[in-house]
């Protein structure tokens, strides 16, 4: 019987940390003395506005971090005119440039929908990006995905993984 417990714990654990993932590619520490802009994510799922509605959760949780940022974040017309990512991505830079920012920060959201299921569980996957515009070196990379229970939105597991997505800043 105390085995039969152990085992039920254990497999619950894993159950539950499977749930969420985030992976860091540069983990550095940016400055939070310089500027940054934040533009509309590039938008991969079938939702629309999937990648508006990351970047201004993005912009939201960075201003609670007093960053000064510009935001770029262009209305569902404005992205859907753009002929291509890298065209979209040109223009984002040099907006960015004309406002005085010193990076760059964009994305891709890869999955935003509730599962079908009895629960209707939401599921949220997305990348933030951050880009040194002085020379365009990408100075952070982060991944992350989440799926939560049924009562909760997309919005708040978008928030948490935001939170635990965007990088750290000097104080």
């Amino acid at each position: 019987m105390f085995i039969l417990k152990n085992l039920i714990l254990l497999i619950s654990l894993l159950l539950f940390t499977a749930c969420s993932s985030i992976s860091h590619k540069n983990p550095n520490t940016l400055s939070n003395n310089k500027v940054y802009a934040i533009a509309s994510f590039w938008n991969y799922t079938e939702t629309p506005m999937a990648g508006l509605r990351a970047a201004s959760i993005v912009e939201s949780v960075l201003s609670q971090k007093n960053i000064s940022i510009h935001s770029l974040i262009d209305g569902a017309d404005d992205v859907a005119l753009k002929k291509s990512k890298h065209e979209l991505f040109n223009i984002q830079k040099e907006q960015a440039k004309a406002m005085g920012a010193n990076y760059l920060i964009i994305g891709n959201v890869q999955e935003w929908q509730y599962k079908t299921s009895i629960d209707n569980e939401p599921v949220v996957s997305y990348t933030i990006k951050v880009i040194d515009l002085s020379n365009n070196a990408i100075v952070f990379n982060a991944v992350g995905a989440k799926s939560s229970w049924g009562h909760k939105s997309i919005g708040v597991v978008a928030q948490e993984i935001a939170k635990e997505l965007i990088p750290k800043f000097t104080n």
